[in-house]
């Protein structure tokens, strides 16, 4: 007798805690994201310029350093940072450190990587046309997914690069 209570009470205790976990509206929701058209205008100049051993290795042993200001629709005012290793023998790079800034301070990271090459557009002497990525941020930005091709143009004589980047950017809701 006693054992057939302990079992009832086993039975009843399990019963309890398995009608009490149940979710009848099914899982909490996560947050949700939007997916939107992204599109960057900006101009960077370059902060430094030289050989690297310590961030780029060989054959991207050269790191560039840019800065610069733009506008976005969803970002709106910025600041840009970008530090990126170059192979000098080809102009490959790969970004190592790159974000957006805007006025708030909250950060949107990116990455990506590609190719310098001598540009036929009057008043610049190379560009690149090479896909980014964004990987996520602080703030606002945290979790940011998405991805768009750049398009700039360097002035090596005034010592800088006119960006206009577009693709698509998923954000938190």
């Amino acid at each position: 007798m006693k054992d057939s209570i302990i079992l009832l009470l086993a039975v009843l205790i399990l019963g309890t805690i398995v009608h009490g976990c149940k979710d009848e509206e099914g899982p909490a929701p996560g947050p949700e994201f939007e997916t939107k058209d992204f599109k960057a205008t900006f101009t960077t100049n370059t902060v430094f310029l030289g050989p690297d051993s310590v961030l780029c290795l060989p054959p991207q042993n050269f790191l560039n350093i840019q800065e610069g200001t733009g506008s976005e629709a969803i970002i709106g005012e910025f600041t840009f940072h970008v530090s990126f290793c170059v192979n000098p023998a080809n102009f490959e790079y790969a970004i190592i450190d790159g974000s957006f800034i805007d006025q708030n301070g909250d950060l949107l990271f990116i990455d990506g990587h590609g190719q310098v090459v001598p540009s036929m557009e009057p008043g610049y002497e190379f560009e690149f046309r090479d896909p980014f990525e964004f990987v996520g941020g602080t703030g606002r930005f945290e979790g940011a997914t998405g991805s768009g091709m750049t398009k700039s143009f360097n002035n090596s004589t005034l010592n800088i690069t006119d960006h206009t980047w577009e693709g698509t950017i998923t954000l938190k809701k």
